[in-house]
């Protein structure tokens, strides 16, 4: 992705963001009251702006391109916990390439996809959970560097409340990043983060798999 990014390709770059004068008129109180009274946030993205997901689909989230391929209840993935008597796991199994030329973090993939509405699954506050961590499927190790012009099979994880029943399917939410100059030290780096893909996958329990 260019630096237009946390888009799909086939979508244009964001225009630019104009300041517009709001006191002083009928329709600059109203603006004013909707954003004291909470109503409006410049963070949220329209419904109408995010991409349906497709499982086998390529996605270019800026830093990385994810492809999901697909959600299981985990029973064996090397290395990677398999919950204990409280909780379970939850896995999406992907591919992921970083993009550019420099190394990005495995916890900037790991807050790039988020299960959204799944009961048991902690969250810090309202929306999307990011997963917990991400793990290599060949070995089952921790990915904290993701290396630019490699592919890795990767398992994103969530634990989930065995109180909460296994879901049958979950809300997926992939979420994109801009290249910009920081407004601080005026570095370049992936900025503003927003959903740019959201669907429900299938969750595979372990016994479906085997069968």
């Amino acid at each position: 992705m260019t630096e237009s990014g946390g888009r799909l390709r086939r979508l244009g770059s964001r225009a630019p963001r104009q300041h517009l004068p709001l006191a002083g008129s009928a329709a600059g109180a109203i603006v004013l009251a909707v954003l004291v009274a909470g109503g409006f946030d410049p963070m949220e993205k329209p419904a109408a702006e995010v991409e349906p997901l497709a499982v086998g689909e390529s996605v270019d989230l800026g830093p990385f391109v994810v492809t999901a391929d697909r959600l299981r209840v985990v029973d064996e993935l090397p290395g990677v916990s398999e919950g204990d008597d409280g909780t379970r796991v939850l896995a999406l199994v992907a591919t992921v390439t970083a993009t550019g030329t420099t190394t990005q973090y495995g916890a900037m993939l790991s807050e790039s996809v988020a299960l959204d509405g799944v009961p048991g699954v902690p969250a810090d506050g309202d929306g999307p959970v990011p997963a917990d961590a991400v793990y290599v499927m060949a070995d089952g190790t921790r990915l904290d560097a993701v290396q630019p012009g490699l592919e890795y099979e990767v398992a994103l994880v969530w634990e989930q409340d065995v109180r909460a029943d296994a879901p049958s399917e979950a809300r997926l939410v992939l979420v994109g990043r801009t290249l910009r100059e920081s407004s601080i030290d005026r570095s370049m780096e992936w900025l503003d983060p927003a959903p740019v893909v959201a669907g429900d996958l299938e969750v595979t329990a372990p016994a479906e798999e085997e069968s």
